[in-house]
């Protein structure tokens, strides 16, 4: 289903990441025969055949795609996710509370339910705050590709999808067809960066593909010095650890197609919110669990049903340490500790209606439910009810909340323009009925192609948004996007994407009399554009983007930065990226150099003696990496080896927080030397 999904959108891809053509005939396939193919493959195609045998360019389908292939992350040496989505245009990182980092996109802090973030289709943003923690997380290894919509995420995807949607597709049994063991290793300056380990296993047999992997390792988010409260200096290394651990298993027999995964990301922290710093390193931890089983049914040639049902169950935000506890139990303090499950099921029609039109219909509906430790504090429970005082005379342990939705939406193919029109329909539990369209023009004239992308998406707020303030509203984004590609030459395309993306009502976390809140503002947004080149030949490749932003009737004072009207807190107005490959001597040995530059910055640097809020400007910085990769190295097939340096010029990048909660910039790692090392056994 979730290929289905992005079938409709992928062929902007061709625009992001170039590759030499090579033919295949596509006259005799049908949508359903695309939905099987792998993304590589359909890049692989001159044309996409919908429906009716009637050919349709990947440039005419809409939507904002990135692809990011295994090879390029493998060739590339990134370190964790961050260094891999930070080649995406407009995507860039800052800090949360608890020393926790997040993302953002084309200026907006998108951390807190704004960016949807997806693992075989399965979602993984936890179920309380919607947060999507980043840092040594999650195994590279296991990676076939990564598909990013960016923008609203069109009618499929509801909830957190309204500035991207990032979906990680890990390797199938054929995929794979063989054991991998791999080990990362990286020193920084300072001291140790990082130790990870990961060892999978694939296997296609017959009509049954099996794939399994587990991952581990450790690592220092820095070895640098945090500015604490009052002045304090915390030395980083020892004292913000990160301890992955991921176990993630897949089967597919014909239709049926069953994932699970266990992930736990433990970390400590000595920092947690605001100027809140604990006396010891405490143990902040994220641990989920879940299963996701669909079936494709098909009840004809052309047309096909898919059931669909999952199960999450999360703790995140852990910082359950007693000492974290309030002694008086009248207080909230640092104590965090809460479980919350989701069951999502849902039901899938897609099909030709006719010759030119491709239809899909879906329903689905989730019930949430949270409860918290018997050891919180009465202030942090659920459904809390006040006296005049503001005191708080009545609680809950647990709570629920359930989600009903809808959507609708269509392919029109035809000689004018090709028409993409869709609409959800979601009804929260806890808030009023929302319907948000989405709409997609796209036409190819030689050479050159144009796309009109509309999009709404509409965001309840999450289990803790409603704990903390009962009067919170959802939130609508809207987004507008004009793209335009030429394709230079066979192997080299330049595409240019100009957007204009506005939030209204966002759910914004805020301090309110000392206590922390979530308030709605009026609004936030941001304009900008997002230049794209890619040349691949048989040397190698290079892709390079720029992208630039500047804010839209921001109307949130979180985000805001004194003095300064063209930009948002924590993020840099432009922002350009090099991911490159070369070969040397023969496809076994390449150099691979990547950078990225980021434009002046601005950060919380304390209140004055009135109590008014300091920023810091971050200059400009360029971080500069290169990786060697050497393949089947002393000619034993399957062994890599591969040496390198990231942040070469010692640019100290930190990650700042992208709104005013009283955090210092978090330090990143200084410049680390790092080295892989993978053997496959192949089975024959």
């Amino acid at each position: 289903m979730q290929q289905l999904r992005l079938l409709l959108v992928c062929g902007i891809v061709c625009l992001c990441y170039g590759s030499t053509a090579r033919a295949q005939d596509a006259e005799n396939l049908s949508m359903q025969d695309l939905d099987k193919l792998s993304f590589d493959q359909l890049l692989d195609l001159d044309v996409l055949q919908v429906a009716s045998r009637k050919p349709l360019s990947k440039k005419e389908i809409p939507g904002t795609v990135t692809l990011i292939k295994r090879d390029e992350i493998v060739r590339s040496g990134a370190r964790d996710l961050i260094d891999v989505l930070r080649l995406v245009p407009g995507f860039e990182f800052g800090q949360d509370v608890n020393g926790v980092t997040g993302m953002g996109t084309r200026g907006l802090w998108g951390f807190e339910g704004k960016i949807l973030f997806l693992v075989d289709g399965l979602q993984m943003n936890e179920i309380l705050y919607a947060n999507a923690p980043l840092g040594n997380n999650f195994p590279l290894d296991i990676i076939e590709r990564i598909e990013i919509i960016r923008g609203p995420g069109s009618s499929f995807y509801g909830g957190y999808a309204e500035l991207a949607v990032i979906n990680i597709i890990t390797r199938k049994g054929e995929d794979m067809n063989g054991l991998l063991a791999s080990g990362y290793f990286g020193q920084m300056q300072g001291g140790f960066g990082r130790a990870n380990g990961t060892l999978s296993f694939g296997k296609k047999f017959g009509d049954v593909s099996v794939s399994a992997s587990a991952f581990i390792g450790q690592a220092n988010r820095s070895d640098r010095t945090l500015l604490g409260a009052d002045s304090t200096l915390i030395p980083m290394l020892g004292n913000q650890t990160l301890l992955p651990l991921n176990v993630n298993f897949g089967i597919s027999w014909q239709g049926l197609k069953v994932r699970a995964f266990y992930d736990r990301f433990n970390s400590q922290t000595w920092v947690g919110y605001g100027t809140t710093i604990t006396s010891k390193p405490l143990p902040n931890n994220f641990t989920s669990l879940g299963i996701d089983a669909q079936y494709d049914i098909k009840l004809t040639e052309k047309l096909t049903l898919t059931p669909r049902i999952s199960y999450l169950r999360q703790t995140p935000w852990q910082f359950s340490d007693p000492s974290a506890l309030d002694s008086t139990n009248t207080a909230f303090g640092s104590f965090f500790d809460k479980t919350a499950t989701r069951a999502l099921g849902s039901l899938t029609l897609s099909g030709d209606v006719t010759p030119s039109l491709f239809m899909t219909v879906g329903v689905e509906g989730f019930a949430d439910n949270a409860v918290a430790n018997t050891r919180s504090p009465q202030l942090s429970l659920f459904q809390r009810v006040f006296d005049a005082a503001g005191n708080v005379v009545s609680a809950s342990n647990t709570v629920g909340y359930t989600n009903i939705g809808g959507y609708v939406q269509g392919l029109w193919t035809n000689p004018i323009v090709n028409i993409n029109a869709g609409v959800r329909v979601d009804k929260y539990s806890a808030v009023p009925l929302a319907a948000v369209p989405w709409v997609g023009l796209t036409k190819v004239i030689g050479d050159f192609n144009a796309k009109l992308l509309f999009g709404q998406n509409f965001r309840a707020p999450t289990i803790e948004n409603i704990r903390i303030n009962a009067g919170v509203r959802p939130e609508i984004t809207t987004a507008l996007e004009l793209q335009l590609g030429y394709q230079l030459s066979y192997n080299m395309l330049l595409s240019a994407n100009l957007f204009t993306v506005s939030i209204a009502n966002p759910i914004v976390f805020t301090t309110i009399n000392g206590r922390e809140s979530y308030f709605n503002y009026p609004r936030t947004g941001s304009n900008g554009f997002e230049l794209e080149y890619s040349i691949k030949d048989f040397w190698g490749f290079v892709n390079l983007n720029y992208s630039f932003y500047q804010p839209n009737d921001n109307q949130v004072p979180e985000y805001a930065i004194a003095g300064v009207n063209n930009a948002l807190l924590g993020f840099a107005q432009h922002k350009a990226t090099l991911n490159s490959s070369f070969r040397l001597f023969d496809d076994n040995i390449s150099i691979n150099p990547s950078a990225t530059f980021l434009s002046e910055r601005f950060g919380y640097a304390g209140d004055d003696a009135s109590g008014n809020t300091q920023f810091q400007r971050f200059a400009p910085i360029l971080l500069l990496n290169a990786f060697l990769q050497w393949r089947n190295i002393a000619s034993v097939q399957g062994l890599d080896i591969g040496i390198g340096a990231y942040d070469i010029l010692g640019a100290n990048y930190a990650f700042i927080q992208p709104y005013n909660a009283g955090n210092q910039p978090l330090p990143g790692p200084s410049r680390e030397f790092v080295v892989r090392a993978a053997y496959t056994l192949s089975f024959q």
